[in-house]
Order: structure tokens, then sequence, then C-alpha cells
């Protein structure tokens, strides 16, 4: 999910900042603290019963308006069973998807999201919340800044912290606080919790290398990170790398050169061909694949060991998909089962996530059907519009199931489908 495209945490950030994201409550000093700002939850709601599962869903019912706060910053959502799980700068929510009822709600503790300085931040990041298995336990997983004001000699500075709540209860498991990148600070966005595998989350981090005693505009960078999530101790550092994806056990994302910036929707840039499009191991932070040369680098998750730089790739390898089509505005979604469905302006195409075969194409020029514009694909089925039709393909032949009515599915599993603007539609058959 993200602002600018349709699905999918990015590397691309669509952010232009004026001050410092964090928080104003002081940090403890302590790597690994149940008493740090929010570390208090929330009462939680009374359980209610499980609702149906549809595996697809094919129906929907009557949209529903979650109780949100929108003078709060939002930073994402994520569905995991009949619950969504909303991430704002004042604390995690969780809501119950068949009712609307919020659940309960992890508070951050922070009095503000940015420091004042130099007024409020404009940061239209979008950074869903991470699932994670933890000692037969699901924790949502999320990142934040805390901004701590110095005083006398001591400068001002801005820690990162990684976070898990309890997906049931909303009791927070523990927040760890991760090293400072090496020579560079912690820059104005967000920082975000790219993926967790195997026990251990990559999280990225963007920084500042502006030398504020010379007086030198600097540059813009990043530091990745691999937090293993059992003994909550980073594993692996990478500064000058900017994690965006992480697929298969590898984090995908751009290795920075000195004038690396960022530019709105489409992701870093360079004017000296010093970028490069980088794979590296989750367990060490070994390179596993590297493309250099290039002037810029945007990559999107797709899953099912795919992500999106450009056009359809191979996570294991960095290179293009072979029969993934190329066009404009290209987005790829994973069915979590068997395919991978890619959609330009004009060609939706569905490929075997495993023999990587081209299954069916549906173009603009098609005679005989209108080529549908995809939003998204759950097991099995593909979720489009063409024209006012809400359409409803199989993933495997591209042909109609079905309509639908009504419901936005920029996110979707076998309980609900929710809109970008976080309203859900109940699934009912």
């Amino acid at each position: 999910m993200r602002a600018t495209h349709r699905h999918v945490t990015q590397l691309a950030l669509v952010a232009v900042l004026t001050g410092l994201a964090g928080c104003s409550g002081s940090a403890s000093g302590s790597d690994t603290d149940a008493g740090a700002p929010g570390a208090a939850s929330g009462a939680k709601a009374p359980a209610a019963a499980k609702p149906k599962a549809f595996d697809p869903p094919a129906t929907f019912g009557k949209e529903i308006a979650l109780p949100v706060d929108e003078d709060v910053k939002d930073w994402g959502f994520a569905l995991r069973g009949p619950r969504l799980y909303h991430r704002t700068s004042e604390a995690l929510d969780a809501y119950d998807t068949h009712s609307g009822q919020k659940l309960w709600s992890s508070p951050l503790g922070c009095k503000n999201w940015y420091t004042g300085k130099e007024g409020q931040p404009s940061d239209d990041q979008s950074i869903p919340p991470v699932f994670a298995q933890q000692d037969g336990h699901t924790g949502v997983l999320f990142a934040y800044a805390d901004y701590t004001k110095g005083s006398g000699t001591e400068r001002d500075r801005t820690d990162v912290y990684l976070r898990s709540v309890d997906a049931d209860s909303g009791k927070v498991s523990w927040t760890v606080r991760l090293p400072a990148p090496k020579g560079a600070t912690v820059g104005d966005l967000e920082p975000a919790v790219i993926g967790a595998e195997d026990g251990t989350a990559a999280v990225r981090v963007l920084t500042s290398t502006d030398d504020s005693d010379s007086g030198s505009d600097g540059g813009q960078s990043a530091t990745t990170y691999a937090v293993d999530l059992t003994s909550h101790q980073v594993t692996w550092q990478k500064d000058g790398f900017a994690g965006g994806v992480l697929d298969g056990g590898v984090v995908i994302g751009a290795r920075l050169g000195e004038e690396a910036t960022f530019q709105a929707i489409d992701g870093w840039h360079s004017p000296s061909e010093d970028l490069a499009l980088t794979g590296l191991a989750l367990t060490d932070g070994s390179p596993r694949w590297e493309q250099g040369g290039r002037t810029g680098v945007e990559v999107e998750q797709v899953g099912g060991g795919f992500f999106v730089a450009g056009s359809l790739r191979d996570s294991r390898t960095g290179e293009p998909v072979a029969g993934s089509p190329n066009g404009s505005f290209s987005h790829c979604f994973h069915d979590r089962r068997s395919v991978v469905v890619c959609d330009t302006k004009e060609t939706a195409r569905g490929i075997d996530a495993q023999s990587r075969k081209v299954l069916w194409t549906i173009s603009e020029d098609d005679p005989a059907r209108k080529k549908p514009e995809v939003h998204n694909a759950f097991h099995g089925a593909v979720y489009a519009t063409a024209d006012a039709d809400g359409v409803i393909l199989d993933a495997r032949t591209g042909k109609d199931r079905g309509l639908y009515d009504g419901a936005s599915t920029y996110a979707i599993n076998e309980y609900a489908a929710v809109g970008i603007d976080m309203n859900v539609y109940p699934a009912t058959g």
C-alpha cells in the first residue's frame, strides 16, 4: 500500500518535510525497554464472535466507515484475519472488519510526532505495520522516531525504535532502540519496517549527511538494519543502503551514492549514475546481486518471489521475468497462491509464479474484451474494474467470474475488502 501507487510499501517516499518527525517525550537509554514512550496499552474491547470467511470473497456488504480520527496523522494499515491494524502518529489501533468496532488502542506516548522547530512536516508515506510470528504469538511491528532536545552541551538527537505489539491483546511485547547511523543523522522521514521473515525484521531509516557546522547542504542517504525478533539484537547494519522490499530472504533496495536524492513519486535519483539496484541476504547483509550504473531506483513489493523495479523481477536474482508486460505505470499483485497478475496502462497479464509462464493476456487493443484495470488479487481471484463495472477474473485463466458491486479492493482477504480511505466492505459471499 502506498500514497501514490496502488499497493505495497515502496522505496519511493513521496514526502517533503520541513521539520523532524519523532516524539517529543524523552527516550529511555536502554536498548530494550518496556517503559519506553507508549509502552502502556489502552483498554481492550470485549471479544466478538469471529465472522465467516469467504475464500476468496465475491460479494461484499455495506460500506463501514471506521471511527478514525482524521486529525491524527495516518501512517497506514494492514489486514490480518478479521482485523485491521492501523498505525497513526499517536497509536496502533485494531478494528473488527465485520462490525467496524475498535478493539484496542496501543498508544505511542508522544506529545507530538514532530519537533515543531520549523513547522509541522508534510510526510505522505504509507507505512503499514508488519506481522511476525514470535513465540507462538503474532506481533505487529512498526518503527518510530523519538526526538530528544539536548541541554547544556548535549546536542539534540533523534533515536529510532522498533516495537512489537501483541496482535490479540494490544499489549506492547517489547521495544528496542536501533544503533545510530554511521556518519549521518536520522533524517526527517518516518522510519519503516519493510518486512519480517524467519524471525528477522528489516528496518529502513532515512538519514541526512548535512554538515550543520560547516553550513554544507550535505545530502540524503539511508541505513537499513536487520533485527533478530527473539534476541532483539541488530544482526547487521548497512549504511548507504535504502531497503524497500523484503522477499524470499532478500532485502531489495538502492545502494546510494553521495549525490542521491528523493524526488516525489519516483524514488531515489542521482545525476552521477552511482545508484545500484541491490539485493542483500537477510541473514547477514551480504550481497546477493547488484545492478549498478543507475540514475534512478524505485522498488515495489509483490511477494511470492517477485518485486517490481520498472518491470516484474525475480527477487533471487534481480533479473526481469520473461513475459512480464512492459508499459507505463506497471503494478503487479501476487494472489498469495500461485499467480502473479501484472497491470500496465496497455496490458493486464497473468503469470504462473512457479514456472514463470504467461497464463493469459488482455490488451487495450483486444477487439473482444475491454482491458480491465487491476486493483488486487487474492487466492485465485483478480479484482478489477472495466469501465464502471467491478469484475472478478479467474487468476489462472483471465476469464470473467462475475461482477461485484461497490467495494474498493485496495486491500483484501477472506473477511473484508478495504479502500485506500480505510472504508471497510465486509465479505458476504
